[in-house]
């Protein structure tokens, strides 16, 4: 049975904004070239590993922030725009203002929503310049990289040589609980539609790959750790990274961080089997016989998996890589602050993974009860 995150979204998790192919090259006033530099930078290092992957990309050029659109079939541009809110800009797509987001306040049409966006029919990436800062920031030390951007800008590339749209994003979805009975199943049924996500998971899966083709090597190698400790200190700077631009898109786009419902944190790692069904029960049961209030879950098949499901995945292909890797080489000046992160970043990578796997777990727990004839089965007694 397929997951809520497996056929979302990649639920990471709204219903997904793809861009259209008639897309309009954003106004000059409102691109950001340091940004667009650093984006266009990691895209070439992604190239070199779809190409090592066997995997080559239809583009060989890739230009930041064009005035106008590239003519070549074989070239791709990359746009790093500055958000802002509709009140904020006027009618050339120019800011006026500083833009200040209140309640009922939306990004305007020129903005990226998701982070970075691979536009239908078009050689065209899109991103956010709040998300390449989040996802690029390494600190001030010359040389490194955050390899929170390259698998961002991988996930769409992804998309390019998929020649679909897609959306990298990270949010919860609200289920309204005055909605009829009948209204709010068909939400959680179309949830667990397989079909709705093939495209956002493969081009996950290349992501990753392309994650471990380079995260060994410069300049996503961290010289302070071991090679082993590096890699594991990228899974981490991943997780902080996605943790922090969910925070900001979700306050930017929702004003307030809605919590999803208690069934999807887990309280026991790895949790046991009565537990994941309890809670799936408890998540249904509260969806369709409550008539009151606002229920938020992570799941919705028109975006990406979660953040805990992504970060499962990664640490999934990134553990057994970095167990290959040697424990020595760490700056020896600062050898016990990198025994002690390489020691816990293996905890943390062994939570990331527990609790995807409990996500996916309890999701395909919900989707078969949704699919069942007697979805509130039991509710009474919950």
């Amino acid at each position: 049975m397929p997951t809520l995150a497996q056929s979302l979204p990649a639920a990471f998790l709204l219903s997904a904004v793809y861009a259209s192919a008639s897309a309009q090259v954003p106004p000059t006033c409102r691109l950001d070239d340091e940004g667009g530099k650093v984006a266009a930078s990691t895209i070439r290092l992604a190239m070199k590993a779809y190409t090592a992957l066997g995997k080559p990309l239809p583009f060989n050029v890739v230009v930041a922030n064009p005035k106008t659109a590239p003519s070549g079939a074989e070239s791709l541009a990359v746009y790093v725009v500055t958000d802002a809110s509709a009140s904020s800009v006027g009618k050339d797509g120019c800011i006026f203002k500083k833009t200040t987001f209140v309640k009922s306040e939306e990004l305007d049409a020129v903005s990226v929503r998701g982070g970075c966006v691979a536009v239908a029919g078009t050689m065209e990436v899109k991103c956010s310049s709040e998300a390449v800062q989040i996802f690029a920031k390494q600190g001030d030390r010359p040389g490194r990289a955050n390899p929170a951007l390259l698998y961002v800008l991988a996930h769409e590339l992804g998309h390019i040589l998929q020649r679909r749209p897609g959306e990298y994003a990270g949010r919860v979805e609200p289920i309204d609980l005055k909605q009829t009975q009948e209204a709010k199943l068909d939400t959680l049924k179309d949830s667990c539609d397989p079909g709705l996500l093939k495209a956002e998971e493969d081009a996950d899966r290349l992501a990753v790959q392309v994650l471990v083709k380079l995260l060994p090597e410069p300049p996503y190698r961290e010289p302070l750790f071991s090679a082993q400790g590096s890699v594991l200190w990228g899974v981490d700077q991943l997780n902080l990274a996605a943790n922090n631009w969910r925070k900001v898109s979700l306050e930017r786009e929702f004003i307030s961080h809605p919590k999803p419902h208690k069934s999807f944190v887990p309280i026991e790692l790895p949790a046991p089997a009565p537990a994941v069904q309890a809670n799936a029960k408890r998540f249904v049961c509260d969806v369709l016989t409550k008539n009151a209030g606002v229920i938020y879950y992570p799941g919705r098949a028109a975006t990406h998996p979660t953040l805990e499901v992504r970060m499962q995945r990664i640490a999934a292909a990134l553990r057994p890589l970095a167990a290959q890797l040697p424990k020595t080489g760490a700056q020896q000046e600062y050898r016990s602050v990198a025994v002690l992160q390489e020691q816990i970043s293996d905890i943390f990578t062994f939570m990331y993974q527990e609790t995807g796997i409990y996500l996916e777990a309890v999701q395909s727990a919900i989707c078969t009860r949704v699919n069942s004839d007697r979805p509130t089965e039991g509710c009474l007694s919950k």
